[in-house]
C-alpha cells in the first residue's frame, strides 16, 4: 500500500464485496484500506465453512491481499474496556467482535465502513455505511 490509509473496512464490508455488491465496490474497491485481526480471524472462519474452501480464500486474499491490518497495541484493551463500558451502560451492547473493530477504528482515529448500523452507537467511532 501506497497511499493513506481510508478506513477500516469492517467484515460486512468485505463479504460485500465478495457477493459482488455493487455499492460496496464503488465504496471499497481502488481505495486504500485496512482491516484487523478480528475481521481476518471472521473471514477465516467462513472459509472453514464455505463448501470450496480453496476457492473461498483465493476470493478473500485478492479482495484483502494488499491492505494493512491492524493489531492489538497495549492501548487498544482500555479502549475496548471503555466502549464495552459504556455500550452496557446505555444498554445497548453491540457483538464482541464488533467492540474490538471499533476500538482499533478509534485508535487509528480511523472511520469503519459498515453495513451493520449497530457501530452508530459507538460514541467517537466515525461510521461510513454501506
Amino acid at each position: 500500500m501506497a497511499g493513506k490509509i481510508e478506513f477500516i473496512a469492517d467484515t460486512s464490508a468485505i463479504i460485500g464485496v465478495l457477493r459482488r455488491d455493487a455499492a460496496i465496490e464503488e465504496k471499497i474497491l481502488g481505495k486504500e484500506f485496512a482491516i484487523t485481526f478480528v475481521t481476518l480471524a471472521e473471514l477465516s472462519l467462513g472459509v472453514l465453512k464455505a463448501a470450496r474452501p480453496e476457492a473461498a480464500w483465493s476470493r478473500i486474499q485478492d479482495v484483502i491481499g494488499n491492505c494493512r491490518m491492524f493489531h492489538v497495541s497495549t492501548l487498544t484493551p482500555a479502549v475496548y474496556a471503555r466502549i464495552y463500558f459504556d455500550l452496557e451502560q446505555r444498554g445497548a451492547m453491540i457483538p464482541i467482535n464488533d467492540i474490538w473493530i471499533a476500538a482499533l477504528a478509534i485508535e487509528a482515529r480511523l472511520p469503519i465502513l459498515a453495513r451493520d448500523e449497530h457501530f452508530s452507537r459507538v460514541a467517537n467511532l466515525s461510521v461510513i455505511a454501506c
